[in-house]
């Protein structure tokens, strides 16, 4: 009996659902509010979830089809305590038996990014990580620890080292630079004795301090020495990111590396510091698929190890 694959990409601000056939042809779309529980809390992710799966499932072409294979991507969900609230629900809410995969959000974009199971994917933005699967299927990750422990190379740590530096720098313990005037303006701060509170204030966003990032770029490209050596250093400690999983993970394994992220997909100023260090056995790929297309993928491929 033909049945149906149900893929959903948990973002911090909506998740998508897509419902592919046996032929992999895309069936029903639709969007809905966060899925994350990081960014609305667990419950409220929950109902935004059971809302999309309940609209689904009173479409009209969709009813009378079981569902074959389900994927559901979302960040924190590499971590097994939030796989085993997350497959409470997934188990009370369907009632027929299929395989049912939770992955992490790294793990659906590398996924789509490849359009196959194996490759490397690394992922810049607010935060960084780099993610690695073999052909056995076994995945190895380096960062994704947040920014009280790592996120090196991120538009957050790139903004947080500036802020850091110029402060040394105005105590004469760091590189020159002609930032300081640009920060205070950018944080609407008056003075910088105002930087210890507001820094440390708890209601802070990383997005908020991640977006100074591209004004270090641009005084880099000005010649700004401290803003130099910031990017510099970001991009080797993502090339570290890329050499630890790639190291890590046990063959047989495909060393093709897809990039992602704001700060790898719009600044070219650190993407040409990043690929020039990157060792030469890896060779970067472009991107295929969305993290949407991965979380698909895997439902797929769900069901065909089950078969098999």
């Amino acid at each position: 009996m033909k049945g149906l694959y149900y893929a959903l990409d948990g973002g911090g601000t909506r998740c998508r659902l897509a419902i592919s056939n046996e032929e992999r042809e895309m069936v029903y779309q639709d969007e809905g509010a966060s899925s994350n529980p990081y960014a609305v809390g667990f419950e409220k992710a929950k109902r935004n979830v059971l809302t999309l799966l309940d609209l689904a499932k009173v479409n009209p072409g969709l009813q009378g089809l079981p569902i074959k294979g389900f994927c559901f991507g979302s960040a924190g969900l590499a971590r097994t305590q939030e796989q085993a609230k997350w497959r409470a629900v997934f188990d009370e809410y369907f009632t027929d038996d299929f395989p049912r995969v939770l992955a992490s959000d790294a793990e659906i974009l590398l996924t789509g990014s490849h359009m196959q199971i194996s490759g490397l994917g690394l992922i810049a933005g607010t935060g960084s990580i780099c993610i690695g699967r073999n052909e056995q299927g076994s995945m190895v990750r380096a960062g994704g620890l947040g920014s009280a422990l790592g996120d090196e190379g991120s538009a957050w740590w790139i903004a947080t080292q500036a802020v850091q530096r110029t402060l040394r720098s105005r105590e004469q313990r760091d590189l020159q630079t002609t930032m300081d005037k640009a920060i205070l303006s950018f944080f609407h701060l008056e003075d910088w004795h105002d930087c210890v509170p507001f820094f440390n204030d708890r209601n802070l966003t990383k997005a908020a301090v991640a977006d100074f990032a591209p004004y270090v770029t641009a005084y880099a490209n000005k010649g700004d020495l401290l803003a130099k050596d910031i990017l510099s250093e970001a991009a080797f400690e993502l090339v570290k990111l890329v050499i630890s999983v790639k190291e890590r993970l046990p063959p047989p394994f495909r060393a093709r590396l897809t990039l992602a992220g704001g700060v790898l997909e719009h600044d070219n100023t650190i993407r040409g510091l990043f690929l020039k260090s990157l060792p030469s056995d890896i060779v970067v790929c472009p991107t295929k698929g969305t993290a949407l297309d991965g979380a698909l993928l895997l439902a797929y491929e769900a069901r065909q190890d089950q078969i098999e």
